[in-house]
């Protein structure tokens, strides 16, 4: 991967690669929207509405909101990311700790009706935060590195 480089790449390349951050933007964006409409983004509400789920329900959530989040979300930055000319530190952080926050989303969410509603919505509410700043990052710097990055 060190012979590839976004900032290498011909302008088309370039403008199809932000062009599909931003579509994935828009995509988390109407997942929040989503989000707040159910829950206004408080855990107390994010308790309330968990808590009274059962398995089947929280399976068919699992099923919805992990391929957004994996797939739609965190994929294609964290794979262009391993294009950039960052660090290897900095892109082993991104190979994985975000999937890992997805982990920790999906489990508090299972926990909530089962161990502690209190508790576990906090955590949801952390890991979903955590969870779009690690979008965000992944985002700017991508884009950062598409337009702004050394060529060499």
């Amino acid at each position: 991967m060190e012979k590839i480089r976004l900032s290498k790449a011909p302008i088309s390349a370039k403008l199809l690669m932000t062009t599909l951050l931003c579509i994935v933007g828009l995509i988390y964006l109407s997942l929040l929207l989503h989000v707040w409409q159910d829950t206004e983004m408080k855990p107390a509400l994010i308790a309330k509405a968990y808590g009274s789920m059962e398995s089947m329900e929280l399976a068919d959530h699992t099923h919805k909101y992990l391929p957004y989040y994996a797939l739609y979300l965190l994929a294609l930055p964290a794979a262009l990311f391993m294009f950039t000319g960052y660090s290897e530190k900095m892109k082993r952080i991104f190979a994985v700790l975000p999937f890992l926050v997805i982990i920790v989303d999906i489990g508090a969410m299972w926990l909530i009706p089962y161990v502690n509603q209190v508790f576990f919505s906090w955590v949801l509410t952390f890991a979903g935060t955590f969870l779009a700043l690690n979008f965000l990052a992944l985002y700017l710097l991508d884009v950062y590195d598409i337009w702004l990055g050394k060529a060499d």
